[in-house]
Formats: structure tokens, C-alpha cells, sequence
């Protein structure tokens, strides 16, 4: 309120005033007075993780899956090559998990990352939650005789979508059944925000449906993750 007092005096002044030398002076001020105020209030964006998982890393990312009958954490280095890039899967009905720590201070945080929806999917489920709260459970679907829930939830009776609604392209092929398919992939640019300011953070992503456990004939993938805190 102060700085509001002083910039509406110094705005009187340079209204009054005929010395075009102090009127220059007094507006360099309104300027620096302006400035100030404004760059006060500016939101801050801090990217605290981004993996685009070129370099087989997964950088504190754990996968769990079914293997011999048990579900759980799966060794090895779960990237691929896909389409010309890496990318974390191939998965199918596994859980992909990432929690950080000692994050700096927040009032929100925007998740973002590039899903590959390969080969026969029909209106599957996939969903994402935050801190275990689910963000979206969705189905996505390439069979053109079977509608998808996304961008939808999935269940509940809400209306349906022809597959690869909100896609940010289609055109890509399949990863394994359907590799000679230039329609085998789908791929959407996920982003979510959310209003968060803990200093920890957990971002889990899991699949269910048809072709249990079954990577050729359904399976799912992530590229270019990227997690920004907001803070204003």
C-alpha cells in the first residue's frame, strides 16, 4: 500500500509539473516504482525433475509388474527404443512409481509427459494419481470399432469418444502386434496442475485390461517427463 501512495503522489507531480528535466526524473522513478511493484508479485517456476530417458536412466523411478505370478518391483532398466526415441516401458498391467523429496517452496506443481498408447487397446484403463489420489482413470482405445472414455473418466455412464480423441497424433506405428500399422500408437501430451505445497511428492501410473501382462499384443510407454513447482 505504501508503494501504491508514493507511485500516485509522484504520478501527481509529473502531472504539475513544467520542468521537462524533473518530469523526465520523476518518470525514470514511476518507472523503477512500477517495475518494482510488479516484479513483487511474479510467479516462479522451478523445474525439479525431467527425464526424457535418452541416456537409460530412470532416475529414481521404480516399475512394478507381474513376474512369475507375484506383483512386484521389476529389475533391470525397463527403456526402450521407440519411433527414433528412448522411452520408459514398454508396460503392461505394471505400475510405474516416482517420489521426490525436500522439494523448495510451493503453492502448486504441474506434472507433464508424452503417453505412447501401443497396439490393441480397447477403451483399456489407465490412470495417474497424485499422492494416491486419482487424477485421472481413463480408457484409451486404437480399435476404430471401440470408443475410448478419454478424455472422460472411465465407468460412471459418461459419454464415450472415438479412439485417439485428443491424441496429439495417431499416426504412428505400432510397437509390436501392430508394427506395420502407421495406426498402431497413439500418442497424447499429458499435463495436470495442481494446487500442492508439501515437501514431498509422489506421481504413480498404472494400466489394467485385456492381453494381461501380454507386451506384444498391448502395452503402454512415457517420454519427456517434467515436473515444474509454481510459487507466487
Amino acid at each position: 500500500m505504501r508503494i501504491k501512495a508514493i507511485f500516485v503522489q509522484m504520478l501527481k507531480h509529473f502531472i504539475s509539473n513544467k520542468n521537462n528535466y524533473f518530469k523526465g526524473f520523476l518518470l525514470s522513478l514511476l518507472i523503477v516504482a512500477c517495475c518494482t511493484s510488479c516484479f513483487k508479485n511474479l510467479t516462479k517456476l522451478t523445474v525439479v525433475y525431467q527425464n526424457d530417458f535418452e541416456n537409460y536412466d530412470l532416475k529414481q523411478i521404480q516399475v512394478s509388474g507381474w513376474l512369475n505370478g507375484s506383483f512386484g518391483p521389476l529389475t533391470g532398466i525397463n527403456i526402450m527404443d521407440y519411433n527414433g526415441n528412448k522411452v520408459l516401458g514398454r508396460l503392461n498391467s505394471s505400475l510405474i512409481d516416482l517420489t521426490l523429496t525436500e522439494l523448495p517452496t510451493h503453492t502448486a506443481l504441474t506434472v507433464e509427459f508424452d503417453l505412447y498408447i501401443h497396439d490393441n487397446w480397447r477403451n483399456d484403463l489407465w490412470k495417474t494419481t497424485f499422492e494416491g489420489v486419482d487424477q485421472i482413470l481413463t480408457g484409451f482405445s486404437n480399435d476404430q470399432n471401440v470408443q475410448q472414455a478419454y478424455p472422460n473418466w472411465l465407468g460412471g455412464g459418461g459419454q464415450t469418444f472415438a479412439p485417439g480423441t485428443n491424441a496429439f497424433t495417431t499416426n504412428l506405428p505400432g510397437a509390436c502386434a501392430l508394427i506395420n500399422s502407421q495406426h498402431g500408437t497413439s500418442m497424447y501430451k499429458m499435463i495436470r496442475t495442481v494446487v500442492h505445497s508439501d515437501k514431498t511428492f509422489q506421481l504413480q501410473c498404472s494400466d489394467a485390461g485385456q492381453y494381461f501382462n501380454d507386451l506384444c499384443q498391448r502395452s503402454w510407454s512415457m517420454d519427456n517427463l517434467k515436473i515444474t513447482l509454481i510459487n507466487n
